[in-house]
């Protein structure tokens, strides 16, 4: 009699078949471009034709590198040239606003 407990081998675990790598390997996603997350920062919150300088500057990129951020390119166009028109409206209402406070203010004299 031992007091040692009776040895067993465990079962073999199957692995790949020879000749492949034990794991899969790891595919990386390419970067943002960093043009088009200037588009969306600059169109939504900055200056607003500048989001559609890099917008357009970005997608132009996009398609010769391969980089992500289509979404974020367009969204910046699309957010830059809204912006772009409702401050055109205001100076333009702010214009004529001042120019009738002008006129008003010599035609009393």
């Amino acid at each position: 009699m031992t007091d040692q407990p009776p040895t067993q081998q465990p079962p073999p675990v199957p692995g790949p078949p020879p000749g492949y790598p034990p794991y899969p390997p790891f595919a990386y996603s390419p970067p943002v471009n960093m043009y088009a997350i200037l588009a969306l920062v600059f169109g939504a919150m900055v200056f607003p034709p500048l989001g559609i300088y890099f917008g357009n500057k970005a997608k132009k990129q996009i398609a010769q590198t391969g980089e992500r951020g289509v979404e974020l390119a367009t969204a910046g166009l699309v957010v830059g040239w809204i912006f772009t028109a409702i401050y055109g409206l205001f100076v333009l209402v702010w214009c004529g606003f001042v120019g009738t406070m002008i006129i008003g203010s010599t035609a009393g004299s």
